[in-house]
């Protein structure tokens, strides 16, 4: 086997940095993108869809969560009754006193956690606001 010269340590040891510039920089623009809301933010809201029934099939995806923003910023503007929540989102998945989530699905990518749309109301005021929690 031929020795290394400089010249090819050199380029070798290039290559290696670019490699790991490339890693750094794809990285990095996952991390902007998820943050920025990804996955959450890639569907208009569908009534159809996300009323759908859910299959076995479906369970392992995010087949709500690319409709997540568009409903929390578009949809569910404070003061919204619970009425009209339940007419444009159909049953909640959980009720509680002050709160009613609706699952998203597995949107993390790992498929070992659940993301829900938590609705939160105030009973004098309606919806107060609402958030995407992965659980």
């Amino acid at each position: 086997m031929a020795a290394w010269s400089l010249k090819r340590v050199l380029k070798a040891g290039a290559i290696a940095v670019l490699a790991v510039f490339f890693s750094l920089a794809v990285l990095l623009g996952l991390l902007i993108w998820w943050g920025s809301a990804g996955v959450f933010s890639s569907e208009d809201f569908d009534p159809e869809k996300w009323r759908a029934p859910t299959t076995d099939a479906m369970d392992g995806t995010c087949y709500r969560g690319g409709m997540a923003t568009d409903v929390r910023d578009r949809l569910l503007v404070p003061g919204t009754s619970r009425e009209s929540v339940k007419s444009m989102l159909g049953k909640p998945n959980y009720t509680g006193p002050n709160e009613y989530r609706y699952v998203l699905g597995m949107c993390s990518g790992l498929g070992i956690d659940y993301d829900d749309l938590h609705v939160f109301f105030d009973d004098a005021v309606g919806v107060t606001h609402a958030s995407i929690i992965q659980h």
